[in-house]
């Protein structure tokens, strides 16, 4: 599960002392984004009624829609803990999706990068908790797209069949908007059946540059997560850095080693901010006690 006090304080986001008023870490972006650039003020800031945001909310309308939107996961317990409303993981997630907000506000960034540096930490279901509960904001839509090509997950974490290989849209072989399905009314998801390997060459094309851009433009979402590959054992996350604002790394609480998360800090330093790092699969709890409203 997430353990959120030692979230909260790897983040620098509560402190160890009690009255301590602490600030979320910044850092200036040390890299020309490869993908869309910032965007335009007058396209975050477009009425909802006007041509652009009449366009958006088409796009939305058209995405087809599966029968079940993210909550469903709490349906999906066997395979990963419940993220809905009333549960310990959404609680959780819903505490980060907060502070994450306010430090994508006031940095003015909405590419989120979330990897590991290792497989099994559980990036894909922190990537899926973290995009559904920012879906639950009326006022915000999530794009989420499945970027480990060797290993894709969310399709079977959500269990949705994928609209079929990523690899298509990125050759623009296929239309990005056909790859894309929403879950509920403010996440899409664009999935992945096929597996492949060399995806670090893909990405790096020119062609793959487009294609993610197209999805960009087409929903003009307020959060785009991208669920990466490990960021020490996989080329494709080094070729995704230059496409994202930031960068959450999920650390494994059994196998994640200091030496790790320094290493992974390295990598990223100069190239993209890491915003954090995400203490997964933790047993530790926090014993300090907790005031809860009755109602």
């Amino acid at each position: 599960m997430v353990n959120t006090r030692i979230l909260e304080q790897r983040l620098g986001w509560r402190s160890n002392e009690a009255g301590d008023e602490t600030e979320p870490p910044t850092r200036a972006i040390g890299h020309a984004p490869m993908l869309q650039g910032r965007v335009r003020p007058t396209e975050r800031t477009a009425s909802p009624r006007g041509p652009r945001g009449l366009a958006i909310a088409e796009a939305w309308d058209r995405l087809p829609a599966t029968a079940l939107d993210a909550e469903a996961l709490v349906a999906r317990a066997g395979l990963v803990p419940p993220i809905d409303r009333g549960s310990v993981a959404g609680a959780a997630f819903d505490q980060l999706r907060t502070q994450l907000t306010r430090v994508l506000k006031s940095n003015d960034w909405r590419r989120i990068g979330i990897t590991s540096a290792s497989r099994g930490a559980g990036r894909s279901f922190f990537a899926a908790g973290l995009a559904a509960s920012i879906a639950r904001l009326d006022a915000m839509r999530v794009l989420l797209v499945d970027t480990d090509l060797e290993a894709p997950a969310l399709a079977e974490i959500f269990g949705t069949p994928a609209p079929g290989p990523l690899e298509a849209v990125l050759t623009g072989e296929r239309d990005p908007e056909t790859q894309l399905m929403r879950l509920g009314d403010g996440l899409a998801v664009a999935m992945n059946d096929t597996p492949i390997q060399f995806g670090a060459e893909l990405f790096l094309a020119p062609d793959a540059i487009l294609a993610m851009r197209a999805m960009n433009e087409l929903l003009a979402p307020d959060v785009v997560i991208l669920d990466m590959p490990p960021l020490l054992d996989d080329p494709v996350s080094q070729a995704l850095l230059p496409q994202l604002d930031a960068v959450l790394l999920i650390s494994d609480g059994h196998n994640t080693t200091a030496a790790d998360v320094a290493e992974c800090e390295r990598l990223l330093d100069g190239l993209v901010p890491l915003i954090g790092v995400a203490l997964n699969k933790s047993e530790d709890r926090d014993t300090r006690p907790a005031t809860r409203r009755r109602f």
